[in-house]
């Protein structure tokens, strides 16, 4: 794991205006900066950053971060991959913190694939560009399908010599170990000599997300029915199959960009579509749908459009991991090319915008698609009929989030339709189907699934969004609070307590209405009393718990700030927040507290309503006058006058 201390170094010496700035073009607007959003499409700028508080905010889509987390949201990176990005980018040292030998040697062999891979990849280009057999067989095929130099240049693509050992000698003579070449799969052991399985054939290097090439696909040329079209790198250390997609380095920032994935079954299909400027595509390289390839394309967008052969097989591959891609919660979508076509051929034959034109025309919703096509199967045959009414329900199980609940009382709508049923049976059915897997996975009871079911009722769902509603008026006093918190918990208030003690004596251990608001106060108040230090901002902006990050941002973050030329422009002299904070801090204070008198007040007085007891009637009643009287004493510090 990366030590604690390099995770503070880079904290400390990362600059969130150089690093967004490498990826959004920003303006200075007063003491923040701004920029179109990269995130969403926009053509009003509303994506903020501040240098002051090292964070940033969308006001458009919502996104928020640090440094550390725009790198894992733009790059698609994992928290400590994008650690390492920063560290690399300012020159900190990696520090781990001590690990197991077995966990050692791992690290070791997959930096040593890694790097194998990097050489073989510039080993392979080369032949296929400068040598002599490379570019007449392996250029002029690629030529052939019509790849420009600058493609095959940027997908690295090369050929391997048709002499078996080459490979291993060369690679033997620059100092890479017969172990690793072999761990790789680059070559294999035959009558003691290293042969390359790879020997006459063009190469397609496979990327990972982050751009390092973890494997490698190659297609033979010659017509030889013994050997198969396609080999793959067999799986190992650092290239695990069903957890790859190719092409994604390439598409990554298209598929964020247009919020689609368009998925392909071969490497040049990728490759031809990026060509003619259809860049979010990607390719399962021949295998069925899984669930890490569908978690690695929801990285990046819920919508995946499927385009396939429109053959029998097409129609049945498009199929295959449709309910796994649904329990990701994927809008999938399908599109069948036209007969003796691949994404390839067509969009050479029509060019970009008739591609484009084409899959926006024919692209149908999968549930629906697969029910038409077996519908077709199935013609009059009331027992494929039934079966298919069951599998129908079942894919609409997996929608069971309470979320998707409107989509999925559409698609039972739409489907029932289309199978000519009774919509409230095909509503039991998914209902009992949803029941069914609950209690298979231990998860619920019986009745607690049915409960579950129950609140999933339109009805229950607008009650609590009523319910949430009328809690968020606290939100606003709770926000502020915290505000002041963060901002000038470490100031002085007087010359004997600070803000933060001054909080803490006015308000107490309050409970908070929005526990996550809670959470960051109890934070706060444990980490100055076990460190006997203030926290800072950034513990917060840059907590480990994705929650705090986010809560802290939104707090810390005003959408409005001082131009730091306004005074010298309009002649206007306005205090800074640092001349003011006390009030600020006061009035912030007197507003938390009249919320939360406010609330107790009407707790008081509905309770009021049920008691028969004189005397507790009388204690609740003395009770409300003091609570009032401590209302007036605050609005009269804000010289406000409370109006009925």
């Amino acid at each position: 794991m990366i030590s604690r201390q390099t995770i503070q170094k880079v904290n400390d010496l990362s600059d969130i205006l150089d690093v967004v700035g490498a990826f959004v073009k920003l303006k200075k607007r007063g003491v923040n900066y701004l920029g179109n959003c990269p995130f969403h499409n926009e053509k009003t700028p509303s994506f903020t950053v501040s240098p002051s508080k090292g964070i940033y905010k969308c006001f458009g889509c919502g996104k928020a971060g640090n440094v550390i987390t725009f790198v894992q949201e733009h790059e698609k990176l994992s928290y400590p991959e994008a650690i390492t990005w920063l560290a690399k980018r300012y020159h900190i040292e990696i520090e781990e913190t001590a690990v197991s030998k077995e966990t050692k040697e791992l690290q070791q062999v997959e930096e040593s694939l890694r790097i194998v891979n990097a050489y073989i990849t510039t080993y392979f280009s080369n032949l296929l560009l400068h040598n002599e057999e490379g570019q007449q067989i392996g250029l002029s095929y690629f030529q052939e399908r019509g790849f420009r130099k600058e493609t095959i240049e940027k997908f690295q693509l090369g050929y391997c010599l048709e002499d078996r050992e080459h490979l291993a000698k060369t690679a033997l003579a620059n100092g890479y170990t017969k172990d690793i070449l072999i761990r790789a799969g680059l070559v294999s052991e035959r009558y003691e000599k290293l042969q390359s399985g790879y020997s006459g054939r063009v190469i397609f290097p496979i990327h990972n997300q982050s751009g390092r090439v973890i494997g490698f696909g190659a297609r033979i040329l010659k017509t030889n029915e013994k050997a198969p079209k396609y080999i793959n790198t067999p799986e190992n250390e650092i290239y695990l199959k069903s957890k790859t997609l190719y092409g994604i380095f390439f598409a990554k920032t298209a598929i964020s960009k247009l919020d689609e994935c368009y998925l392909v079954e071969g490497y040049t299909d990728v490759i031809s579509l990026f060509q003619a400027g259809v860049e979010n595509v990607v390719a399962s390289s021949g295998t069925s749908l899984t669930e890490d390839q569908l978690k690695l394309i929801k990285r990046y967008t819920n919508n995946l459009t499927i385009l396939y052969d429109g053959d029998s097989a097409g129609v049945k591959a498009a199929l295959r991991g449709l309910d796994m891609a649904i329990e990701q919660g994927l809008n999938v979508h399908v599109v069948l090319l036209p007969d003796n076509h691949d994404p390839d051929s067509y969009v050479q034959e029509v060019g970009a915008s008739g591609f484009a034109k084409y899959i926006q025309e024919n692209k149908k919703d999968i549930i629906l698609f697969k029910l038409e096509a077996s519908l077709k199967e199935a013609k009059d045959d009331s027992v494929k009929k039934s079966e298919l009414i069951n599998e129908i329900a079942e894919t609409l199980s997996k929608i069971n989030k309470l979320e998707e609940f409107t989509k999925q009382q559409d698609y039972v709508r739409r489907c029932a339709q289309l199978l000519h049923i009774d919509e409230a049976g095909l509503v039991s059915l998914v209902n009992k189907k949803i029941r069914e897997k609950l209690v298979k996975k231990d998860a619920f009871s019986k009745t607690e699934a049915e409960e579950l079911e129950r609140q999933a009722a339109p009805e229950i769902t607008e009650q609590q969004a009523d319910i949430t509603s009328l809690l968020r008026k606290d939100y606003a006093q709770e926000k502020g609070l915290i505000r002041i918190l963060l901002e000038y918990g470490n100031k002085p208030f007087d010359d004997q307590i600070s803000i933060a003690d001054y909080i803490r004596l006015k308000v107490g251990d309050t409970d908070f209405v929005n526990k996550s608001w809670q959470k960051i106060y109890s934070i706060y108040y444990h980490f100055l009393e076990s460190s006997l230090q203030f926290p800072t901002e950034k513990t917060f902006t840059y907590h480990d718990e994705e929650d705090v990050r986010n809560l802290a941002i939104e707090a810390l973050y005003f959408p409005y700030e001082l131009s730091e030329g306004w005074a010298t422009e309009h002649q206007i002299f306005t205090p800074t927040k640092e001349m003011i904070y006390i009030d600020d801090v006061k009035h912030t204070v007197i507003y938390f507290s009249l919320r939360k008198i406010k609330s107790t007040y009407q707790e008081f007085w509905e309770g009021l309503q049920g008691i028969t007891d004189l005397t507790e009637e009388k204690v609740v009643l003395a009770s409300l006058i003091e609570l009032k009287k401590h209302e007036q004493e605050l609005l009269l510090d804000l010289k406000i006058v409370a109006v009925k």
